[in-house]
């Protein structure tokens, strides 16, 4: 074995070293170095950074993968990786998960079923739901709660099937994010933002340089606002955020991360569906008259949650060829929870239509609950980087294990609520909480293995080949306590999702590649979040299976100042299970669903002063066998045909006194059916948003944010019989500090 030097000569030479400059495999760590910086290009020797924002590409197919089990740059992956680096997220003053993934185009936001399971951040990629597939620092971020991004560095989104690099799930992708480390070098910056809602958020991020090679850093958070169009509808959040590393630029790096987050927001179930006069088809009432500010809820619907998260992650390059990382997390989760979840029947639409007093249906499956989770999970990992003759190899292997517990009790309310007219009209009721009426108790248990190795047959072209195998242990009881009648399961399962490429890089600046990819999702993977799908078990379910097949192309321009990628791809699910929109029962259809369609994207910098994101996709869905014939052919739930995004910004006379950075852009995405049977949708979305940005002088800038200025009636999140009306117009205005 030798260490994966290479030699070439010539024209191929240059090329081939320009590319390990650039950071294709063979030039980077393991992403499990503590304290790197985003986008950063590891080579042999590991150097001080001298500035924490530092100066990552603008082209973000050159930043490093988002996940460790990727090696290279998002250009060297053979997938599509939309990337939002922290320079739009500030340009957009982001604030939560779900605002920086408006950039993305493709991914939907759902509500959640009924019994509170879901609610939260819940994405669906392509179409597919991605509810237990959000990584922050490569490690699966557990359960379902509203994620600020207060310690946000950049937010990833792998696409497809990638159950090799992301375990169980990840039908239609993943989500990583990174976030903000200890860096070399001394920063402090502020931001204060104030505007319509009201709206009030202030956040601090300080690094300070305590030795030759450690650092610490605390990133802090509060916010008051509310839904502008939204009436009742307020959030109340804070966090903080302290971590340390040590050992920063040389070969062991050790860095120790905490985060306490807290909010107690107003819980939103959104507006029923009504039939479309004329029509079997249902739409969102708010399409017919009803007021888009229309709120269901009483002054006890709130979500409290308190999220407490450990992290340690230890790196070491122990040669020139053999890199070792181990990265562990503590999650500690505390939920009280309750909503308010409305239909509209066909009494209620008659009245609506006619307009006569209409009163909507409350169900039960907003009754409150309070939740208790715990997890943990390591993930041990070894980069190897050599030789073998005339080729040259990348390993990466390791042992994935994670354990979570949840343990909620349900609630009843004393007194029922009355009845409710579709107007709403009920923020001032409050519903006195009952006893408990039920427990849910459950233990996941995951033991996984993964291994990838890429051989290249020439400096130019290499082949991956990957495989994870992965045990699946749910250990369940829940127990109605005025019967005592209780559900023991206890399942168990092993699921093996292998991945093969072909990667083709003539020069450092051009990747085309073919790849297949494989994910998972025995029954039980949702727990956490969709308590319905206990029903899996009882009628012994078979794992979802998911496939995806995906050719494309990733190419730089301007000396590699501008990305360019796009990709043709096809995902092909069966043994899809499906939650029932009133009963909330969970069921598997057997049907076979299949999502194919291209994806196009620019990235980085067309002139020194004009920066650009942009992303369109066409797909094209299918359900190909059901066992409800009528739904054969018919579209797959909130897969939209088309859905792009667009943010570009250009720079006026940067460093002069008289400077100014303009910036806008759209988020588009067609209608989308709500439903397997196409008889419910919501219409397309159309938001226009702008920002304008003034730097006073080298340590303080102020910027005007403009959302949906064209005021358009915009549907953010939905459900089989749901919808949540996005907010109106809003303006905010910012004061950011840096030292």
């Amino acid at each position: 074995m030798t260490s994966a030097t290479g030699s070439r000569t010539g024209t191929n030479s240059a090329a081939w070293m320009a590319g390990i400059a650039l950071g294709l495999p063979g030039a980077a760590l393991a992403q499990g170095s503590a304290g790197t910086a985003p986008g950063t290009v590891l080579g042999t020797t590991s150097l001080p950074a001298v500035d924490v924002q530092g100066s990552a590409p603008a082209n973000t197919l050159q930043r490093q993968a988002p996940v460790g089990r990727l090696q290279g740059t998002v250009q060297d992956t053979p997938q599509t990786i939309n990337v939002v680096p922290r320079e739009i997220l500030e340009q957009q003053n982001v604030t939560t998960l779900e605002q920086a993934l408006r950039n993305v185009p493709g991914i939907t936001a759902s509500i959640g079923e009924g019994n509170g399971g879901v609610n939260g951040d819940q994405f669906r990629i392509r179409g597919f739901a991605a509810q237990n597939d959000i990584y922050v620092d490569g490690l699966r971020d557990f359960g379902a709660y509203t994620r600020d991004a207060f310690t946000y560095e950049d937010v990833s989104v792998i696409k497809g099937p990638s159950g090799f690099a992301l375990g169980t799930g990840s039908v239609g992708g993943g989500v990583a994010v990174n976030t903000r480390l200890p860096q070399l070098g001394n920063s402090y910056g502020m931001t204060a933002t104030g505007g319509m809602g009201p709206f009030a958020r202030g956040t601090l991020d300080i690094n300070q340089q305590i030795g030759e090679t450690s650092a610490i850093r605390l990133n802090m958070m509060g916010q008051y606002s509310s839904v502008v169009g939204r009436s009742d509808v307020d959030s109340r959040r804070f966090g903080i955020a302290p971590s340390i590393a040590f050992g920063l630029g040389t070969d062991t790096t050790v860095s120790l991360h905490y985060q306490h987050y807290q909010y107690n927001n107003t819980t939103d179930a959104g507006i029923p569906l009504v039939a479309t006069p004329g029509s079997s088809i249902t739409r969102p009432a708010t399409e017919f008259g009803l007021p888009r500010g229309t709120w269901y809820g009483t002054d006890t619907d709130r979500d409290k949650t308190t999220v407490d998260m450990l992290t340690a992650r230890v790196s070491h390059k122990a040669n020139d060829w053999l890199t070792l990382s181990n990265d562990t997390r503590l999650s500690i989760i505390d939920r009280d929870f309750a909503y308010s979840v409305v239909s509209c029947d066909a009494t209620c639409i008659g009245n609506f239509r006619g307009r006569r007093p209409a009163s909507v249906t409350v169900s039960g499956a907003g009754a409150p609950y309070h939740q208790e989770s715990w997890a943990i999970q390591n993930v041990a990992q070894a980069t190897a980087r050599f030789t073998t003759g005339a080729f040259r190899h990348e390993l990466v292997g390791g042992i994935d294990v994670s354990y979570e517990n949840i343990d909620r009790t349900g609630y009843s309310y004393l007194t029922a609520r009355p009845t409710a007219s579709i107007f709403g009209g009920d923020g001032d009721l409050s519903l006195a909480r009952g006893a408990a009426s039920n427990t849910r108790e459950t233990g996941i248990t995951t033991y996984a293995a993964f291994l990838n190795e890429r051989l290249w047959l020439t400096p130019e072209l290499s082949l991956i080949g990957g495989v994870r195998i992965s045990r699946y242990e749910v250990d369940h009881e829940a127990v109605t306590l005025a019967t005592n009648a209780r559900t023991d399961i206890d399942a168990k399962n092993t699921v093996v999702d292998p991945r093969a490429s072909i990667v083709w890089q003539p020069t450092p600046t051009q990747t085309y590649y073919g790849t297949y990819s494989t994910s998972t999702t025995p029954p039980g993977a949702l727990f956490t979040t969709q308590n319905s799908t206990v029903g899996a078990f009882r009628n012994d379910l078979d794992p979802e299976r998911n496939t995806l097949w995906e050719l494309g192309a990733k190419v730089g321009f301007f000396d590699n100042r501008l990305g360019l990628y796009g990709s043709l791809f096809r995902i092909e699910k069966s043994n899809a299970n499906a939650v029932d929109p009133v009963s909330n029962v969970a069921f598997q259809t057997s049907d076979e669903q299949r999502n194919q369609g291209v994806e196009i994207g620019i990235t980085g910098q067309i002139t020194p002063a004009w920066n650009i994101i942009a992303n369109y996709t066409w797909m094209d869905s299918e359900t190909r066998k059901s066992t409800t014939a009528a739904n054969v052919g018919k579209r797959v739930q909130y897969v939209p045909e088309n859905a792009a995004a667009v943010w570009t910004t250009y720079e006026i006379n940067k460093g002069q006194p008289w400077n100014l950075t303009v910036g806008g852009g759209i988020t588009w995405r067609d209608q989308v059916f709500l439903n397997a049977a196409n008889t419910a949708e919501a219409p397309s979305n159309f938001s226009v948003d702008a920002m304008i940005s003034h730097r006073i002088n080298d340590r303080l800038r102020v910027q005007v944010n403009g959302y949906n200025l064209g005021d358009a009636l915009n549907y953010d999140a939905v459900f089989g019989s749901r919808v949540i009306p996005s907010a109106g117009r809003t303006v905010l205005f910012t004061v950011a500090a840096d030292f």
